[in-house]
């Protein structure tokens, strides 16, 4: 079974523990919106109560939530005194949400005008939290009730409402620049800066990369950098479609030139051939006058028309080779015009006029 509540400081009221804590670590006399209910750690009074565990700020956080209800902020704990005796105990505030923090519990308290008054006028300094806790020792809090004002602190090592933290504007500051609420701690500032600091450093190591792809100085200027990467680009694309067209180019050439050696070949096939079929060439020298023909077309179609055939009438006129002869002297002409060795040349007539007879 938990103890009825844990409250202030006087030392012959021993079922009532004062323990006194930082509202917020503040700058000036300002009423803040969030005060610090309980710390992260362990903790005892310094009338020697405790020790308390360390708070289950989120088990502390449901529980809150789950009743739904809000938490009164008064003064000197006149709630549990002064109002259990009939006497007034107006509520100068109330807590409204509450969060687990690195460095604790913290409540989001709405002030009355009264509330606001007394905090602004620094007529109280620091707060008192009212929890439930075990009997047993550590005592384990299960539940925090209320809040009140004081100025006799059970647990000094915490700042007082009223403590003036020169840092605190740069940390509202630093909040601001790295959009964070503000709620966050400090450790969630230094968290993010350090966070920021490494992403600047990987952006500048970056931009340098891109600089020097660039072709520019690693300092110059974003909008300098801009144009030098869109000028390069400009020029990397030109590049490729010059390299294209060559491309498109060496291909159309390609085509042009097989196509004119298929043609060259074909006039040549055909003007070979016909020459074979009249007798004016011997078949063996058929490739042999094709490639020529691809050549000088013209050169060797004015030599064709200037052969005498071989097919014409048997040995066409010609006088048969004399004994030892290889060929006639008539041939012998021709053959030679052609540029034809003189065993083909003959091997090639014989077997025509053999045809022949």
């Amino acid at each position: 079974m938990n103890a009825p509540f844990a409250t202030w400081h006087f030392p012959a009221m021993s079922n009532i523990l004062g323990t006194h804590i930082l509202a917020l670590n503040a700058a000036g006399a300002d009423a803040h919106e969030w005060l610090q209910l309980l710390p992260a750690t362990s903790f005892s009074g310094v009338d020697g109560r405790g020790p308390y565990e360390a708070p289950d700020a989120n088990a502390l956080v449901a529980r809150f939530q789950a009743e739904g209800r809000r938490l009164p902020v008064d003064e000197n704990h006149s709630i549990d005194l002064a109002g259990k005796a009939g006497h007034p105990s107006p509520a100068r505030g109330w807590i409204v949400e509450l969060q687990a923090r690195a460095d604790g519990v913290w409540g989001k308290v709405e002030w009355t005008e009264a509330g606001r008054a007394l905090v602004q006028g620094k007529d109280y300094g620091f707060i008192s939290p009212v929890f439930l806790h075990s009997r047993s020792k550590p005592y384990r809090i299960s539940s925090v009730e209320r809040v009140a004002l004081t100025n006799d602190p059970n647990l000094p090592f915490l700042k007082s409402l009223h403590t003036r933290n020169e840092d605190q504007p740069m940390l509202e500051e630093l909040r601001k620049a790295l959009g964070l609420p503000e709620t966050a701690d400090e450790a969630a500032v230094v968290d993010a800066v350090k966070a920021a600091h490494s992403a600047s450093s990987g952006h500048a190591a970056t931009i340098s990369r891109i600089a020097e792809a660039a072709g520019v100085a690693k300092e110059t200027g974003a909008d300098d950098l801009v144009k030098a990467v869109q000028s390069r680009g400009t020029a990397s694309t030109a590049e490729t479609e010059n390299a294209d067209l060559k491309a498109q180019v060496i291909s159309l050439q390609s085509q042009i030139s097989t196509l004119a050696t298929n043609t060259a070949r074909e006039k040549a096939e055909a003007a070979i051939d016909g020459a074979i079929h009249a007798g004016k060439i011997v078949p063996a020298l058929r490739d042999h006058m094709i490639a020529r023909h691809m050549k000088a077309p013209a050169e060797v179609e004015t030599e064709i028309k200037h052969l005498v055939s071989l097919n014409a009438g048997g040995l066409g006129g010609r006088k048969v080779p004399e004994s030892g002869q290889v060929i006639a002297a008539e041939e012998d002409q021709v053959r030679s015009m052609m540029g034809v060795e003189e065993k083909a040349y003959a091997e090639t007539a014989k077997a025509l006029n053999g045809k022949d007879q």
